[in-house]
């Protein structure tokens, strides 16, 4: 991890581009915490250059203007998100994950809305999360966000293989949006 000189810098360009993208969509604060705490923070402080989003929706179009300048994947199922990914964008299942990437490839793979949201079978999900902790390198940064926890994570052991990562902005390793519920966990490989 860096010594996160540079989280003014990212804080300004998130401002910078959310006032220029974001505007054409509803505010929700799950967002803004994304936007506005979290993308700047991993910037800033892990400096990642190959990145995962796992998921997409046709506000996000913009996320791949956050990490311009580094190698960012996108894959999502629908053929029709396809136009919101970034250069780098895989039409599939996440459970194919393995088939498109070798392990320790990734320094951090976030995805948002997808648990409970389209994947919500338990076989499914031990699958992807198996595969996310391969294709992470150590010391990798994996965020989950969810709203919908349909299969509690304790019964993941994908997800156990990963250690609580503390979150420096929000003191701890899970955050609660308090508007919407929606969870934010941080984990590191």
């Amino acid at each position: 991890m860096l010594s996160c000189l540079k989280l003014p810098y990212y804080k300004h360009l998130a401002q910078k581009l959310i006032n220029k993208y974001a505007h054409k969509r509803e505010a929700l604060a799950d967002r803004d915490i994304l936007e506005k705490i979290i993308f700047p923070y991993v910037l800033a402080c892990f400096n990642p250059k190959k990145i995962l989003d796992i998921g997409r929706e046709n506000y996000q179009e913009f996320y791949n203007e956050f990490f311009h300048g580094r190698q960012l994947w996108t894959i999502d199922i629908d053929p029709a998100k396809h136009e919101f990914g970034s250069i780098h964008h895989i039409t599939d299942d996440a459970i194919n994950l393995k088939k498109y990437f070798n392990n320790n490839n990734f320094d951090f793979i976030l995805m948002n809305k997808v648990l409970g949201q389209g994947l919500n079978n338990k076989k499914k999900i031990q699958i992807i999360f198996n595969a996310i902790y391969d294709i992470l390198k150590p010391g990798g940064i994996f965020i989950l966000g969810y709203s919908d926890n349909i299969i509690p994570l304790n019964e993941i052991s994908g997800l156990k293989k990963f250690k609580p990562h503390y979150f420096k902005p929000f003191k701890k390793s899970k955050f609660i949006c308090a508007e919407n519920e929606h969870i934010y966990k941080f984990y590191i490989k």
